[in-house]
């Protein structure tokens, strides 16, 4: 058992523009497994566990991504995995993607970035998913992200060009990834299965 002492912070009080904080990836592989943390930026960052309306949504859209891997060779895998970006974060995407010739990063951990992150919004998470892991995301090179809110029905689809990312538009109810020929949603249909699994009040 280890007798290491960590100070966690919750995302309502983590601020990514700071210089980095004092862990490292050696400081998170101490923990238990399946904690619910994350390593951003040498901060270790916990939060609770999602309700079931974001694990639906999760679903759905791992089921879309499982369906193109299974049809390029790609690999679609579900939170929570360890995503290695640098020694000072260590990320788990709700759900992400990595094509067939780069499979090469997933070991007993994804080393490097995925081809693609989705990143379901709960409650009080929306300034962790839109601006610390944005950032994250961007800052070490992951290609595309998709940011959903499942309570508006929005899904915000981004594009890195060059260190920034460029919002993309679904045309006529579909989107299709511009780098990625296998992946695409349809963005009714989606919608659709998600309200039938909903939650009854």
């Amino acid at each position: 058992m280890s007798t290491i002492e960590y100070n966690f912070t919750t995302f309502e009080g983590f601020s990514p523009m700071g210089g980095l904080g004092p862990y490292r990836a050696s400081d998170y592989w101490q923990l238990p497994e399946g904690a619910p943390v994350e390593l951003i930026r040498g901060e270790l960052i916990m939060s609770p566990s999602p309700r079931s309306a974001h694990q639906i949504v999760v679903g759905e859209l791992y089921a879309i991504l499982w369906t193109a891997a299974r049809t390029s060779g790609g690999l679609a895998i579900v939170s929570p995995a360890d995503v290695i970006l640098s020694d000072s974060t260590v990320l788990q995407p709700d759900v992400l993607y990595i094509a067939k010739d780069r499979r090469g990063i997933v070991g007993e951990r994804i080393n490097g970035p995925p081809d693609l992150v989705i990143e379901v919004l709960s409650e009080g998470s929306e300034r962790r998913d839109r601006v610390a892991k944005l950032d994250a995301y961007a800052r070490y090179g992951v290609p595309e992200f998709w940011i959903v809110d499942y309570r508006t029905k929005v899904i915000d689809f981004l594009l890195l060009e060059g260190s920034r990312y460029v919002i993309l538009t679904a045309v006529q109810g579909r989107y299709q990834s511009p780098r990625l020929a296998e992946v695409a949603i349809e963005l009714p249909a989606f919608w659709k299965e998600v309200a039938e699994r909903m939650p009854q009040r």
